[in-house]
């Protein structure tokens, strides 16, 4: 899959296409899962490397809530036009990118209500939510159920949106552990974590 998405952002493609050889080498087992798939962009990719496993796609899809934005633009983190441009999404416009849609399982709403009991493992995770509580929501659920020798891509890590590092250093503190991590000189500084 070349072109597009990944021309802007070349880095962020091409490191996952490495850790997805990784993955496969080491036989992991777990599913994969995005949290923020907004238009698919990113999740089309993960579909696509993984054709023998799950793809949970959590979102909203049709944008932030609404106090957790009001929280991000009183800091500073964000505009109203940043708001309202990730609003223009659904679960449609997503299905269409994706080449194995029987692998697909929509968990839509807010997240971790969208949970909604799922229990599971997973070798890959991408955390794409941009705002600090919803980056610290996905940490807490994925990473305890993330293989030993999984990913987690933190995107927006070194980016604008200073409230996904502030959320990365907060869970290190809240469980007392140091993650394993690598910030990657991608299009918005994605943040590699492994287990």
């Amino acid at each position: 899959m070349r072109g597009g998405y990944s021309l802007s952002d070349y880095v962020r493609t091409e490191c996952f296409a490495l850790a997805v050889k990784e993955i496969y080498k080491r036989q992991l087992k777990g599913n994969v899962a995005e949290l923020g798939v907004f238009r698919g962009e990113f999740a089309q990719y993960i579909n696509a490397a993984f054709p023998d496993k799950t793809c949970y796609l959590f979102d909203t899809f049709d944008g932030f809530d609404a106090n957790e934005a009001l929280t991000e633009m009183k800091s500073g983190n964000c505009t109203d036009a940043f708001i309202e441009a990730y609003r223009q999404t659904n679960v449609p416009v997503v299905l269409k990118r994706m080449k194995y849609l029987e692998n697909i399982v929509i968990q839509q709403g807010y997240f971790p209500e969208s949970l909604q009991g799922l229990e599971d493992t997973f070798c890959f995770v991408s955390l794409d939510v941009d705002f600090e509580a919803s980056i610290y929501e996905g940490l807490k659920y994925f990473y305890p159920r993330l293989e030993t020798g999984g990913y987690l891509f933190i995107h927006d890590y070194n980016s604008d949106l200073r409230g996904v590092e502030k959320a990365v250093d907060r869970y290190e503190r809240d469980m007392k552990l140091s993650l394993c991590k690598m910030p990657l000189c991608d299009a918005n500084g994605t943040l590699v974590v492994m287990k």
